[in-house]
């Protein structure tokens, strides 16, 4: 009976899309972000609460500014009111690293989101990003024009923006949730939404799924009681 639910479990999974936030980790280019500048990206999270996010960060090959200051701001895109911020350290910054950004307290959402970086230190840092490939460097000033029909768009939910102007590309990031049991019961639940709203989509294979369940269920049952004595 226990392979019979965790059988049902995987297929569930396969049929719904797993929880989990948003996650983009792919990169091809950078974003320089000097001190005066903004980089950010909107994003769309999945749950209601944001409790960090990681962000991938070049130093040009050289130590971050010590002294210097990161700021990641989480604001609302229409109004650009704040919602969260943090702080990093320069000497918590490594080049090409993964930077973990936690806020405390942690930011209720409830919808878009634009996550804005800003750097105060000696050193300039940059962003990195999946952009569209173009024969210019991308810089502050020549990705600030999205494209109208981008090929290269790994997160459709969102994108990068560059001095508060949309820019084509989205940075490599990653949104942290709140975690611990309450989000793991979350997890199951929005399987089991997700299963139930593909299955309704498609009739005829939630048909022929259901029956297919059905006959795997027997066939188990059956030979657990072939084998009792």
């Amino acid at each position: 009976m226990l392979v019979a639910c965790g059988l049902l479990a995987v297929m569930a999974v396969g049929c719904g899309r797993a929880g989990g936030e948003a996650f983009q980790p792919t990169q091809n280019t950078n974003f320089p972000l000097a001190e005066g500048h903004t980089i950010g990206q909107t994003i769309n999270p999945v749950g209601g609460v944001v409790a960090g996010v990681d962000l991938q960060v070049a130093t040009y090959a050289r130590p971050a500014d010590p002294d210097g200051t990161l700021e990641v701001t989480v604001r609302h895109p229409g109004s650009r009111e704040v919602l969260g911020t943090a702080e990093v350290s320069g000497d918590d910054i490594d080049d090409l690293a993964w930077l973990k950004v936690s806020f405390d307290p942690a930011v209720a959402v409830d919808g878009p989101v634009l996550v804005e970086t800003s750097w105060d230190g000696a050193n300039p840092l940059a962003l990195l990003a999946n952009a569209p490939n173009d024969d210019e460097p991308v810089g502050a000033v020549d990705v600030r024009s999205a494209l109208p029909d981008l090929v290269n768009d790994p997160y459709p939910a969102g994108q990068a923006v560059v001095d508060g102007v949309p820019a084509a590309g989205d940075l490599a990031f990653r949104v942290r949730g709140p975690g611990g049991p309450g989000a793991a019961l979350g997890q199951v639940v929005e399987v089991v939404a997700s299963t139930a709203n593909r299955l309704a989509e498609q009739p005829m294979f939630a048909l022929v799924w259901l029956v297919a369940l059905a006959g795997s269920g027997a066939l188990i049952v059956r030979g657990f009681r072939r084998r009792t004595p």
